[in-house]
């Protein structure tokens, strides 16, 4: 049943569309989230079989499934998860079908890949050579790149009989073979294998593609100016020429993944070519005030019809001496609002977690967090990270046993492990004897009982409230640093919480599926943090606060300075990068740059405003 009262016209016809291919060109702030969630409610009472809904990141996984926890057995008609984890899903599967009876772990660090890439270069004579002579900041380069041109090759679904075709460079082409034998020879893939492997197996076993495609009447794609080429490979794979009910909703305006091999085309062109789908679009912002709006139409050049907007809200641009005096400047205003608490066309109380702080890079928040430090004020960082952190070495221990214990193979993880418990690689022949080698009671308790865990994880609960209990009673740890016990406790409540969610998303749970979830990010909810919200725009694409301060929008830094040197794409990026910016403010918006800074190595550069700014 649709609310027509709640929704618009549009809105109303994209939730209750019938059979048949709909592309939905949502602009920021138009309530596409809403119509998505209704649009998934709708289709659960019109259909009984599974509905489809990729979505870019997991928060916005979770927010939708937040909104739909009223439907009774939500879990047995839809899946919701990012492409990446939909891949996983189907590789746990049916991976067999392409020769995997268990699925690989997922190496999601790129410290474990990068590893992996030196050894690969080593393993290619012609490129270890020239490797050899460099420094370490060329080699740390070096395998930044390589890595980036075997991501390539997987995001552009360059099969092998292509490759000679596709890569003129013949050791790029040994390089990418040589990383593909290792990571088998530890039983790991990548995130781009994921996509990947998924393609080749809808391609390569077309009865699994119609299994999926029965089981999935509805398909709905979220950000879907942000697919690569991977992703809309597998989809098109997934969907053969007969499954037509398929919903994009994006705007190409918030495109900003291009560095990833995301393009707004895939959406735009190969999906209106492919699927001949209906076109609605949602212009109407009901999430800004109208002198944000103003400005974020005049950046992208888009018909500013504000008539509808009842609120002005305030959208200023301000110049400082330097950095420092842009903090102090920022830092007074907060601390001014917070002591009025209530502003004008801001409804309620104000408080800290009301207002966000965005820049286009981490290292721009610096001088305002050392500002906030100072006055008090309490702040976060907003991040993306998947898997999982830890404070305590323990912590760390148990995680690198754990990836040993469900993949035998992970020599990689196995060094690191003996590493951290300082024990020689040549006194250790498996992973079952090597509590008897380790000297610390704490540890060798971890690495043990990480032993005894079933696969199944029938005992998991068990084996953590084990170590939990014998933390808390100190009796054989008394020689342990109390910080690192306290830490350790602390981890392993995490863990606990972690294997807590896993375990109520899934009916057949195992210890590998539970790291390759991890890996993912799909074990980790999302905190209620306090405070001032630092955070990059990449990180705050999606959301919104009343209060946004956008900083260091100077030229050189926002647009960057490579995006000014290429033009083009990598500058229409960064306009992008600009609006999404400005759209994440509801109410008061305040743009702010610096007329110079410092350089690292001492120098005192002359800033001017943005050129994005200039019109």
């Amino acid at each position: 049943m649709i609310n027509k009262i709640q929704l618009t016209s549009k809105q109303a016809a994209i939730v209750s569309f019938q059979q048949g291919a709909l592309l939905v060109l949502a602009s920021a702030g138009s309530g596409k989230t809403r119509v998505l969630t209704e649009r998934i409610k709708y289709l659960v009472d019109s259909t009984k079989r599974k509905i489809l809904a990729i979505t870019f990141t997991n928060k916005a996984s979770e927010e939708i499934k937040e909104r739909l926890s009223d439907i009774d057995n939500i879990e047995e008609r839809l899946y919701i998860g990012t492409f990446h984890s939909f891949c996983c899903y189907v590789l746990e599967k049916h991976g067999n079908m392409i020769g995997y009876q268990e699925l690989p772990q997922v190496f999601s660090e790129t410290d474990d890949r990068l590893r992996i890439i030196e050894d690969a270069i080593v393993e290619t004579p012609t490129l270890n050579q020239y490797f050899s002579n460099l420094d370490s900041k060329q080699r740390n380069k070096f395998k930044t790149n390589a890595l980036d041109i075997i991501s390539k090759i997987k995001r552009e679904v360059i099969l092998d009989d292509d490759l000679e075709k596709r890569i003129k460079d013949k050791n790029a082409i040994m390089l990418y073979y040589s990383y593909r034998d290792l990571m088998a020879s530890l039983n790991a893939i990548d995130f781009d294998d994921l996509l990947f492997l998924t393609y080749k197996l809808f391609v390569n076993s077309p009865k699994t593609a119609a299994l999926y495609r029965r089981n999935f009447e509805y398909i709905c794609i979220d950000e879907a100016q942000d697919l690569n080429k991977a992703q809309y490979m597998v989809l098109k794979a997934l969907t053969g020429s007969e499954h037509k009910n398929i919903m994009m909703v994006g705007d190409p305006k918030q495109s900003i993944y291009g560095f990833n091999g995301s393009s707004s085309s895939f959406m735009q062109d190969s999906f209106v070519a492919d699927y001949a789908p209906t076109i609605i679009e949602l212009n109407d912002n009901f999430r800004s005030s109208r002198s944000i709006l103003s400005l974020a139409n005049k950046i992208v050049n888009a018909p500013s019809d504000l008539n509808n907007v009842a609120v002005n809200g305030v959208c200023e641009i301000h110049s400082f001496k330097d950095v420092c005096e842009e903090a102090d400047w920022i830092a007074s205003k907060i601390k001014e609002y917070l002591q009025n608490e209530h502003l004008k066309d801001i409804e309620g109380k104000l408080t800290e977690n009301r207002i966000t702080i965005l820049a286009r890079n981490r290292y721009l928040l610096l001088p305002i967090e050392e500002k906030l430090i100072e006055e008090n004020i309490n702040y976060f960082y907003k991040n993306n990270s998947n898997g999982l952190l830890f404070d305590s070495t323990s912590g760390k221990i148990f995680n690198l046993a754990l990836q040993i214990k469900v993949n035998p193979k992970d020599y990689l993880h196995f060094e690191q492990l003996l590493a951290l418990l300082n024990i020689e690689d040549d006194k250790v022949y498996s992973f079952n004897e090597l509590g008897n080698r380790i000297q610390n009671k704490l540890y060798k308790d971890i690495v043990n009982s990480i032993v005894l865990l079933k696969d199944s994880g029938d005992n998991f609960n068990k084996m953590i409230d084990h170590l939990l209990q014998k933390i808390q009673e100190n009796s054989d740890f008394n020689m342990i640093d109390e910080n690192e016990l306290h830490l350790a406790y602390n981890d392993l409540l995490e863990i606990k919480k972690n294997w807590h969610n896993y375990a109520i998303s899934t009916k057949t749970k195992n210890i590998a599926s539970f790291r390759n979830a991890i890996a993912l990010g799909k074990t980790i909810q999302s905190k209620k943090e306090i405070g001032i919200a630092l955070s990059t725009i990449h990180t705050m694409k999606g959301q919104e606060n009343d209060i946004v301060f956008l900083i260091g929008m100077d030229d050189q830094t926002f647009p960057d300075y490579r995006a000014l040197q290429k033009g083009g794409l990598e500058l229409e990026q960064e306009k992008n990068n600009l609006y999404v910016a400005i759209t994440r403010a509801k109410r008061y918006l305040f743009i702010t740059y610096p007329l110079s800074r410092k350089m690292p190595w001492g120098d005192i550069k002359t800033r001017k405003i943005s050129s994005l700014l200039q019109i």
